[in-house]
């Protein structure tokens, strides 16, 4: 039971702390990073990203110090097909 409250507890702290607003990636030769802009419309530090999965269905990114999962309906096809082509590396 108390395991059970900890997990809801750090699940519902994750949720409060989602970042909100649109991701907008970047590819300098092989490095990807990552700015996000906020609703307000303001633009906030460049952060390094790393894709360490790059599935059919699902992205995985670490943005700074942030997990995130992009599911198909978290963006936009041709925002995913330009995610997807920045994140491939070639002979994979």
């Amino acid at each position: 039971m108390l395991a059970a409250v900890v997990a809801i507890l750090l699940l519902g702290r994750e949720y409060r702390y989602q970042p909100m607003g649109e991701l907008r990636v970047s590819k300098s030769g092989n490095r990807l990073s990552a700015q996000w802009l906020s609703e307000e419309g303001e633009l906030e530090s460049e952060q390094p990203v790393k894709a360490d999965y790059v599935g059919p269905w699902l992205i995985g990114l670490h943005v700074g110090p942030q997990r995130l999962w992009l599911w198909p309906d978290s963006l936009p096809a041709h925002s995913q097909r330009s995610l997807r082509r920045l994140c491939h590396r070639p002979g994979r």
